[in-house]
């Protein structure tokens, strides 16, 4: 771009931090300023890349030299905070999970699209480079048609007294803070939600879903079995079966998402996608994109797909009978 694009951070924690060091590496980005629950965490990250620390959201958003807010606080807080950044006029990065339902995410798209600023969920794993190959494999018809896709998403964070993932007020849950990667991958691949969604879920003694399973049925044929939870870890990887062979990612980590496995009759390739940093950057350069063209959505994370992920994850939510604060 022509002009530096002077990021806003809202939240300072890990992820804000691995953001902010591919940021670092890329050109027509700085990290101007940045806001947090904890105002010692805003210190040490604005020390840390050299940033303004505003004492509050309402002051960073105050703030004309920010043109871009990117919110990676808790997820109850999503909603609230884009609203507002949105209200002041701010483009506006959210972390996934985009909001905590579909409700509030519908308000959020049409306050953007009547306000005319960019929107985008951050499901960075999209742009990263094994990914977008991965795409153009399909869309070549490298396997045939798409008949199955096998993807999870687990991890173990530790069961303690006010860990964010197992508080329902926070948002927490399996579904929200793992699942919607499989759930969004398989979106992509079939390109739009699915007809028919069946599930299984064991919940934790606080109430979120400790652990799912589904089975997405597509238009067409194809379906898609996917689990995520907080039980433990697992060989993560992503298998997309066709009519003539198939595709496999074995780490379903962004982090470490730089190869892909083509099995064709007769003949197995490796396709090795390196990427730059921690991965985050890709999806920085698609907004430096869009905002230089004057794109106010990525056709690569669109808000209406988000939309219908976010639906998604609610008619789960809805089958296990669990509902947020306030719902």
């Amino acid at each position: 771009m022509s002009k530096t694009v002077r990021w806003g951070f809202v939240g300072a924690g890990w992820m804000a931090r691995a953001m902010a060091a591919d940021l670092a590496a890329l050109p027509g980005c700085q990290v101007h300023s940045v806001t947090a629950r904890s105002h010692q965490s805003a210190e040490d990250f604005g020390r840390q890349v050299e940033a303004k620390v505003a004492s509050s959201l309402e002051s960073l958003l105050a703030d004309d030299e920010v043109d871009l807010v990117y919110i990676t606080s808790p997820n109850n807080l999503h909603f609230s905070q884009a609203k507002l950044a949105l209200e002041a006029g701010k483009r506006v990065l959210c972390e996934k999970p985009f909001t905590l339902n579909a409700a509030q995410l519908a308000d959020l798209v049409d306050l953007a699209r009547a306000r005319g600023l960019f929107l985008m969920e951050a499901m960075w794993v999209r742009f990263l480079p094994a990914v977008v190959r991965l795409r153009s494999l399909l869309a070549e018809g490298r396997i045939g048609d798409l008949t199955w896709l096998h993807a999870s998403f687990h991890s173990k964070p530790p069961r303690e007294p006010g860990n964010r993932f197992y508080d329902l007020g926070m948002g927490g849950g399996a579904l929200l803070d793992l699942g919607v990667y499989p759930i969004s991958f398989a979106s992509m691949a079939f390109g739009g939600p699915p007809q028919r969604a069946v599930s299984s879920v064991t919940l934790s003694e606080t109430g979120v879903d400790d652990r799912f399973s589904a089975l997405f049925e597509y238009e067409g044929g194809g379906r898609a079995a996917l689990s995520a939870g907080f039980g433990g870890y697992f060989e993560d990887q992503i298998v997309l079966q066709g009519t003539q062979g198939q595709i496999r990612i074995p780490r379903f980590d962004g982090w470490k998402m730089d190869r892909l496995f083509v099995d064709t009759p007769g003949a197995v390739e490796e396709i090795r996608e390196p990427m730059v940093g921690k991965g985050y950057g890709y999806q920085a350069a698609e907004i430096l994109r869009c905002l230089e063209v004057r794109e106010l959505e990525s056709p690569i994370m669109p808000l209406d797909e988000s939309l219908a992920i976010m639906k998604t994850l609610d008619n789960l939510r809805t089958q296990w009978g669990m509902a947020f604060p306030g719902e």
